[in-house]
């Protein structure tokens, strides 16, 4: 019996130690960190300071060093070259076997003693083998402070050169790019050279940049071995006020020739040279790019989505979490923001940014649907296939050693007392300054691709995650075994070499050029495999901060063994065409070999829109109030939201005809169509123009059977008791002449009003008329309410109570249908910080039913609205427009409304929702500028960081505070099943930006209906930023919803802030017109 129990004890015992041991066992990680003492890979780029040398003398100091990749002796291994800054820096022989010899002495490589940034291997000299250019940086000092040419000798040595071909310069160079520009074979060079002047030395100064400056970026051409520069000859900024951090070459317009992208820091703009075959460049970025970053850092581009169009990331400052936001992250002011692109330094944004290519040379700013918009203190953005499925995947170097930019920190260096008393404890004063710094490391990321322009940050599942101060990143096939494995260089600790074990296939191609370009840099790779399967590479080796990438290319293929083809098309457009490669083999390519020839054009993606002929012609002049001014903690304006729009045929010749509203101090214009074309008239608009007209709706006021006019007036831009915020009612003389009627409609006080819906809701025979109330033009966030007139005929209104239409939200689209089939109209309501609203009628009187037809739990931003039956099962369903997912909203973001210092002007705090606490968005010193009450409370940002809305106001205050908890931020359907209604997600590209206008017809003529959508929003604080990714878009319909919920829409291509789109026939043609806040009406003819 004893045996027995003590052979269960045992296993027992056995089980949970098992049990343990395996709870232990560490889960192997995509990469996996080598040691040191196995690679024989000690780099370090130790950085101490001193009071001579130190971030407050040298505004660059901890902006750290870069990393090269590339085969110097040509045996088939990837060696490894690290700057340093203080430190010399070092060539490691790869030795096969993750095992490298430190040859940097031998080589003649040191540059010893001298502040070294961004290194480049490109063979220079056309023989076959990789020379290295280093630049340099730091003190004005040294023998070789300039930038040096090694040459390389094909025996492990280099020598020293840059004199002999041009490429000497001196400066606060950061990194070059060697590329064949003008195509003639041989490998130019473009230089990225920091100014040398401080930051406070400028001004916002219109064109400064057209100014050259000796000390500034250079284009140089290769000259027979002879490096010239042709900067100002080819239209290359080289000006004192370019603070460049990166370079990254793509064929960004599929032309066959190379454009140049720049990020540059501090508050000069981004630059994008679009190539002008070879003659020179145009900098298209303010036409390229409607949003970029503005303290940009390392770059890099390519095909992120597999549609053979490269993105560009651009990485910058801002904080991943709200806390750190909140403690580091500094905002300009709205004037300074709206200066600076007047200025012509375009619009800036503190974030990184994703731009996604679009063809036609344009891009969307996509960078906060796709999370990579916060990052930290980020250096360098790299694209590579990390598990090799096809996808790249994105890699982000962050931290910097000693944060400048801690916000306590610089306040408690700004106090009187402060220097003062560190002058007095020591003779080091900026030495002391610098101690007391803050330091603190933090994870790099990595972003697995997950197809479709989605990611999810994985890195410390992917054994990526250790915090560090890294700068330069670079990625190549280190063991050859078919992945890319990641050097980083780190500062004041070892670098980072990782070793990538994915086990997926692969194809890797090597270059052979027939010219000087040896390496056939500026190669492209087509390849296509899985039947619908494709990838596209560039062979540009200049990538992310101050390192550079071998000249070879490794193509992840998933589980596919054979490539169906691959194709390369040359620096000179010749063409070699593979069939039926075996995966997990080494391609060498030969130019030589190359038997087909690429007809060159750039390819147009084909409008679905062409501009038509104008039927009328106006201009929207948007009034310049500044919302901020009145409620400096709002986030986005809310009063360029027109014009307003409406059609009817008010002349009965079967034409329509058109009224558009104008801002504050424009009149609106009724156009009415004749033989010759549209008349316009602004009588007698032009007496109201001093309101602000935000929606308009013609109907037949007095049954006298012509249409009369309503138009709404609303707006920000005056006083809660102003008389120009009075809605109109023009009567028609029966000759589509119009009066104003003389008696006030009857509101017990002005109204900002926003939506106007009429139709009969007693079923009298006379049209009543739905007011939404927009807002409090003087508090944002006060419960608005909507309101009836009831017509009694002969153009007379009274108001009809509506018990549940008081308060209701900020109400922006309203919709008359019958939903329940018993013929009385019923009201559909979508507003701001509301869920979309169902009110029956019930013999005129409007009963709130929301929560019965299931939506009670769609708390949006909505701003649009357009119900018909979209699934034609014959009853009614609601497609609405919403803020998007491309902005700082998300579920649980919530707006808190109260007059928190009891000073009779109530505010607006805006927060997220996190672990059941609400932490306020807004930047610490808005809010106490707006409640200086806080400011004892409030005396650190780290305070601020941490403290929720109940510890700054007290639970009291908060539970009797309005507050709006956002359900939803998506633009949606929203299909009806027997008077229940269910969310239909539409695709993520209409999620880019707000929807102000949804327009649904058969535009194809397939008999089926189709949506259209239209949005923007520009008028957002910089920290927020713009809502400006849409051209408008077209969702083609077919025989169920899937065509709209699961299809890729198509952009219409229509720029600006679109408020309203109308389709229309007009001489057995379809036209779209389009309106545009603060721009011309445009008209757009659709083409099969």
């Amino acid at each position: 019996m004893l045996t027995k129990y003590l052979s269960l004890f045992l296993l027992i015992c056995l089980f949970l130690s098992c049990d343990k041991a395996a709870k232990n066992i560490v889960k192997p990680t995509l990469f996996s960190l080598k040691q040191a003492s196995d690679t024989h890979i000690t780099f370090n780029n130790e950085l101490s300071y001193t009071e001579d040398f130190n971030p407050y003398v040298y505004r660059n100091f901890y902006n750290g060093a870069g990393v090269a990749l590339g085969d110097i002796n040509n045996d088939g291994l990837l060696d490894i070259y690290f700057t340093g800054n203080l430190v010399n820096n070092k060539l490691y022989l790869n030795k096969g076997n993750w095992v490298f010899e430190d040859i940097t002495q031998k080589a003649g490589v040191e540059c010893k003693n001298i502040w070294s940034t961004g290194a480049t291997f490109a063979d220079v000299n056309g023989d076959g083998l990789l020379d290295l250019y280093v630049c340099k940086s730091g003190k004005p000092e040294g023998n070789n402070r300039h930038n040096e040419l090694f040459i390389n000798n094909g025996n492990l040595t280099f020598t020293e050169k840059s004199e002999s071909y041009g490429l000497n310069i001196t400066g606060l160079s950061v990194q070059a790019a060697f590329f064949d520009y003008d195509k003639d074979g041989d490998l130019d060079c473009y230089l990225l050279n920091n100014s040398i002047k401080s930051i406070g030395g400028f001004d916002l100064i219109k064109d400064q940049r057209n100014i050259p400056s000796p000390d500034g970026n250079k284009l140089l051409q290769n000259s027979n071995g002879i490096f010239l520069d042709v900067s100002n000859a080819t239209g290359i900024y080289s000006s004192a006020i370019g603070f460049g951090l990166g370079i990254t070459i793509s064929d960004l317009n599929l032309d066959s020739w190379p454009d140049l992208f720049i990020s540059n820091d501090f508050f000069e703009k981004d630059y994008l040279y679009t190539n002008n075959q070879g003659l020179s460049f145009s900098e298209n970025s303010s036409n390229n790019f409607s949003s970029t970053s503005m303290g940009s850092m390392g770059a890099d581009a390519a095909d992120l989505n597999n549609d053979i169009y490269p993105e560009i990331m651009v990485t910058e400052m801002l904080p991943q979490s709200l806390e750190r936001k909140k403690t580091k992250a500094i905002y300009e002011s709205w004037d300074k923001y709206m200066l600076a692109e007047k200025k012509g330094y375009g619009n800036q944004l503190p974030r990184n940014v994703l731009q996604q290519n679009i063809g036609n040379s344009q891009f969307f700013e996509i960078s906060r649907i796709t999370g990579l918009d916060a990052t930290e203190w980020s250096w360098s953005t790299l694209f590579f296939d990390m598990d090799n499925d096809g996808l790249k995947d994105v890699f982000i170097s962050n931290g910097i050693y000693k944060d400048l930019l801690d916000r306590d920190y610089l306040n408690y260096m700004s106090e009187p007392n402060t220097l003062k008393n560190l002058m007095h404890s020591s003779s080091e004063t900026i030495k002391k300054m610098i101690d007391v710094m803050p330091s603190n490391a933090v994870p790099n990321a990595a972003y697995l691709n997950k197809g479709n322009l989605q990611f999810r940050e994985l890195a410390d599942s992917l054994g990526l995650g250790t915090p560090s101060f890294s700068n330069g990143s670079v990625y190549g096939d280190i063991d050859n075994d078919g992945d890319l494995d990641l050097i980083v260089n780190n500062v004041n600790m070892p670098s980072f070499v990782y070793e990538n074990t994915s086990k997926n296939n692969y194809i890797k191609i090597r270059f052979k050029g027939n010219t000087q370009n040896t390496y056939a840099i500026g190669a492209k790779v087509y390849a296509y495999y899985n039947n619908n399967s494709q990838a596209f590479y560039e062979n540009f080796n200049s990538h992310g901060f101050q390192s550079s990438t071998a000249p070879e290319i490794v193509i992840g293929l998933g589980k596919t063994k054979i490539i169906d083809s691959l194709k390369i098309i040359w620096p000179n457009n010749q063409v070699s065409l593979f069939k039926s490669i075996k995966s997990d083999t080494t391609l060498l390519a030969e130019q030589s070999q190359a038997d087909l020839k690429l007809k060159t054009s750039t390819p147009l993606i084909s409008a679905l829109l062409k501009p038509a002929n104008l039927l009328f012609e106006y201009i929207h002049i948007e009034n310049p109030t500044i919302d901020f001014k009145k409620e400096q903690l709002l986030d986005r304006m809310v009063s360029n939201e027109g014009p307003a729009f409406t059609s009817a045929d008010i002349n009965n010749d079967g034409i329509l005809d058109f009224y558009v509203g104008g801002a504050k101090n424009q009149s609106g214009q009724l156009f009415i169509s004749s033989p010759k074309g549209y008349k316009n008239t602004e009588l007698p608009f032009s007496q109201d123009k001093a309101s602000e007209d935000t929606d308009a709706v013609f109907f037949d006021s007095d049954n006298d059977g012509d249409l009369d006019l309503y138009v709404a007036s609303g707006g920000k831009a005056f006083s809660r008791f102003d008389t120009n915020l009075n809605d109109r009612l023009y009567i028609n003389n029966g000759n589509s002449n119009f009066i104003k009627l003389k008696i006030l409609l009857p509101f017990s006080k002005p109204l900002s009003t926003s939506t106007v819906s009429v139709e009969d809701i007693d079923l009298d025979g006379k049209t009543d008329i739905f007011i939404g109330e927009r807002f409090n033009p003087e508090a944002y966030g006060a419960p608005s309410s909507g309101y009836v007139l009831k017509n009694l005929g002969n153009n007379t209104f009274i108001p009809l109570e509506q018990k549940e239409l008081k308060d209701i939200g900020l109400i922006t689209s309203s919709h008359w249908v019958d939903l329940n089939n018993d013929k009385y109209p019923d009201l559909i309501i979508a507003g701001e910080w509301m869920p979309i609203s169902i009110f029956i009628n019930n013999n005129g009187t409007l009963i709130n039913k929301t929560n019965s037809f299931n939506l009670n739990n769609s708390i949006g931003i909505w701003s649009s609205l357009k119900v018909l039956d979209i699934d034609n099962d014959g009853d009614q369903d609601i497609i609405a427009g919403n803020i998007g997912n491309n902005y700082s909203y998300k579920t649980g973001t919530t707006l808190f409304f109260n007059d928190f210092d009891k000073n009779g002007k109530p505010e607006a705090i805006l927060c997220q929702k996190i672990e059941n606490k609400y932490y306020p968005i807004i930047d610490k010193d808005e809010l106490v500028s707006q409640l200086p009450f806080l400011k004892k409370k409030l005396l650190y940002y780290k305070d601020y960081a941490k403290i929720d809305m109940a510890a700054l106001f007290g639970e009291t205050i908060l539970n009797q505070t309005v507050k709006y908890e956002l359900n939803t931020t998506e633009t949606s359907l929203f299909i009806n099943n027997n008077s229940n209604f269910t969310q239909a997600y539409l695709p993520k590209e209409l999620q880019y930006s707000i929807v102000y206008a949804i327009e649904a017809t058969d535009l194809n003529n397939d008999g089926f209906i189709d949506l259209l959508f239209g949005g923007n929003q520009d008028l957002i604080k910089p920290q927020f930023g713009k809502l400006d990714a849409s051209k408008g878009w077209i969702l083609f319909g077919g025989k169920d919803i899937s065509s709209f919920t699961k299809a890729t829409p198509q952009i219409l291509h229509i720029d600006g802030q679109i408020r309203n789109l109308k389709a229309m026939k007009h001489l057995n043609k379809t036209i779209i017109i389009a309106t545009i806040n603060n721009s011309t009406v445009n008209f757009y003819e659709y083409e099969k």
